[in-house]
């Protein structure tokens, strides 16, 4: 994924900032397991995966306190044990992050594919322990590179499909009900969605010089800051309306943040051309 789902700090309870920088350790530790240099896969929008699923199925974190060999300064802090759900989201990332380079690569940065290899043995491993997300990854990008290279001229179909993808690894996650996956698969959607326009939105400039495939670019909208505007408005308010079908069993608060207060906020600063370029929301890590 790419950065773009976080809460936002200003109005973030301590303890549940704590709660989320115990997320975020958790999962690095979690991506261990498929190797070193799978941890460069690490993003802010698995982080909120783990939280929202970990929620869904009602599993508690068990938070023990762990050091960081990259920040040995700010000594050992709660970070929640990898879990089933962590091992998931992780797992997800690095399969994930094997299809982005080979994406970039088609879009004209070759170098991009050179990276697989440094993450290959975790590929496998993932892909061998979830071939359901595996498969869900490999059919969503394929199908999104055709509709790409086919000049898809709707805005709209990029995103859903992107996003449905990303529903269907929600619901993919081991031990969701089946009365929770419909929720999830359509929250994700709207995610997807969303991120997948501040995506675009970020990229037009660089997408337009290289001929590469971009919504906004391709469409020629009149207005297309009004346009990305009401896009991303709509995929936050559709977003929230699956959002609160949800029965969370715990973290709420801090999904609370994320989804009614981080999403607007991001969106914000994507419009301001700050989706890429602005500094990373501060947390313990960066401060050490």
């Amino acid at each position: 994924m790419f950065g773009y789902i976080r809460p936002f700090i200003p109005e973030l309870k301590v303890r549940d900032k704590e709660l989320y920088q115990a997320y975020y350790c958790g999962l690095c530790r979690a991506l261990a397991k498929y190797g070193v240099t799978s941890r460069l896969t690490l993003t802010y929008d698995a982080t909120f995966a783990a939280i929202l699923l970990s929620s869904a199925l009602g599993a508690e974190p068990e938070l023990v306190p762990h050091g960081c060999p990259a920040h040995p300064v700010r000594g050992r802090i709660p970070t929640v044990k990898p879990d089933g759900v962590l091992d998931y989201c992780a797992a997800v990332s690095v399969m994930l992050a094997k299809h982005k380079l080979l994406d970039d690569s088609r879009d004209g940065r070759p170098f991009r594919r050179a990276g697989v290899p440094f993450i290959a043995a975790g590929i496998r491993r993932a892909e061998r322990k979830y071939p359901e997300a595996a498969r869900i990854l490999e059919d969503g990008m394929a199908d999104l590179g055709r509709l790409e290279k086919e000049k898809e001229a709707d805005p709209d179909r990029a995103p859903l499909l992107f996003g449905g993808m990303l529903g269907a690894l929600f619901a993919a996650c081991p031990g969701i009900a089946p009365d929770t996956a419909p929720i999830l698969t359509e929250l994700g959607r709207k995610i997807g969605g969303f991120v997948y326009l501040a995506d675009a939105w970020d990229d037009r400039i660089e997408d337009e010089k290289k001929g590469q495939y971009n919504v906004f670019v391709l469409s020629k909208p009149e207005a297309p800051r009004e346009m990305c505007a009401a896009m991303l408005d709509m995929y936050i308010n559709s977003a929230v309306l699956a959002y609160d079908l949800m029965i969370l069993k715990l973290n709420k608060s801090l999904l609370d943040n994320v989804m009614y207060m981080g999403l607007g906020v991001r969106a914000a600063e994507v419009l301001r051309g700050e989706g890429k370029t602005k500094k990373r929301v501060k947390t313990k890590e960066d401060n050490a």
